[in-house]
């Protein structure tokens, strides 16, 4: 009897302690409005200055953003809607329109052409 309960122990310790744990940083990839350098900074910024972004990455090639960020602090959602919040769309998120407003003339949607 003891040596099955002794089993059993080790069995529930083993699977224990091989079960997966959140991960502790996450990437996503997020497609913006962003036209150029300045939008890349303004962007890169204000992600950095969010709580839970490790890092943020825009390419000038493509215009996406890598973000490097701690999903027990924030999530997609959330730095969708902080893109959004200063001014560019953010995948399906469309920009608040007062902060696009607010933007150089250079950083609008349109405002390279």
């Amino acid at each position: 009897m003891k040596t099955s309960i002794f089993f059993v122990f080790i069995f529930l310790s083993a699977t224990l302690s091989f079960a997966q744990k959140p991960p502790k940083a996450a990437t996503v990839c997020i497609a913006t409005s962003a036209n150029c350098g300045e939008c890349k900074t303004r962007i890169e910024s204000a992600l950095k200055a969010t709580k839970g972004v490790k890092s943020a990455d825009l390419s000038l090639g493509t215009f996406a953003v890598t973000i490097i960020y701690k999903p027990k602090k924030i999530d997609e959602a959330g730095l969708r809607q902080k893109i959004s919040s200063i001014g560019y769309d953010a995948d399906d998120i469309k920009a608040n329109q007062e902060a696009h407003d607010n933007l150089p003339q250079c950083c609008r949607k349109g405002g390279h052409d």
